[in-house]
């Protein structure tokens, strides 16, 4: 099945131009480079969550991610039919739309905070982070109950042999589910416990009265993190069809030049670039 069927400017002919073209692709991405250095920008000036607040969870930076999403759908069906060679490049379009839901499910649905627990004692309630607009400074505020209980057995603090500069932060915790204990971890540094979708990482602690201790652990929750990981594998496979599998293709299945017949009356932008396209299309 051909989508090369438009035949008049129309206004449907604009539209489809609009969604379909390369052009748009590279203002896009220069738009989004931008957008994201932005991002940078406020979380190196303000905090993390100035930059979510202010760039990644906004509804301009979503359209931003939608609209090139489906630029990029527009330009993938734009060459249909199909030929063989054109597999690894089918499969790399496929992949980065992948990891475009997986941005935008990140950013809408994803969660970061802190929970604070004593040494022996277990808490399943972590406060969501924040940003307090008045100061631009992180606060944390609402609370969020885990599905599960996390047990602060020990809180360490290690360091490094003949000094007083500390190593490594170290929490031994455990996780319950339903009064069982279920997995047994060293919380630490670049070493987080990572336990039905929610990633629990070493933040800080503080030092109580009576020379106790209390752990303070990053709790974050990524539902697009599934997305991004299958995206990348499938990144991988068309990269290598490109590079690889492609003159293979080419040889296997040579492309031949096609012949349309087009009763066009208006020599529309659409009907010079379909022209332009059978030209072409041995390379393509």
């Amino acid at each position: 099945m051909s989508f090369r069927f438009l035949q008049r400017g129309t206004l449907l002919d604009r539209v489809w131009l609009f969604f379909s073209s390369v052009k748009l692709t590279i203002v896009l991405l220069i738009v989004l480079g931008a957008a994201m250095g932005y991002g940078t920008y406020v979380e190196t000036a303000l905090s993390n969550a100035a930059a979510r607040v202010l760039v990644y969870r906004t509804w301009w930076f979503d359209s931003l991610i939608i609209l090139l999403a489906l630029n990029l759908f527009g330009c993938t069906l734009r060459r249909a039919p199909y030929k063989p060679h054109q597999a690894g490049w089918i499969t790399t379009h496929i992949a980065l739309l992948l990891i475009m839901a997986g941005s935008v499910i990140t950013h809408r649905f994803g969660m970061q905070g802190q929970m604070v627990i004593m040494e022996g004692d277990s808490d399943n309630e972590f406060v969501l982070e924040q940003l307090d607009r008045s100061t631009w400074e992180t606060v944390y505020n609402e609370q969020y109950l885990l599905p599960f209980e996390v047990k602060c057995l020990d809180f360490e603090q290690v360091l490094y042999p003949g000094s007083a500069m500390t190593r490594l932060f170290r929490s031994k915790v455990e996780v319950y589910e339903n009064m069982q204990m279920v997995k047994e971890w060293d919380v630490i540094l670049n070493h987080p416990l990572v336990h039905r979708g929610y990633k629990i990482s070493q933040s800080s602690w503080i030092n109580l009265d009576g020379g106790k201790q209390a752990t303070v652990l990053g709790v974050s929750y990524d539902p697009g993190i599934p997305y991004l990981y299958v995206g990348g594998s499938i990144l991988i496979l068309g990269m290598f069809g490109i590079f690889f599998l492609k003159p293979y293709l080419i040889r296997k299945f040579p492309p031949k030049l096609m012949h349309r017949k087009r009763s066009l009356t208006d020599d529309t932008e659409m009907t010079a670039e379909m022209n332009d396209s059978d030209l072409k299309e041995v390379v393509s």
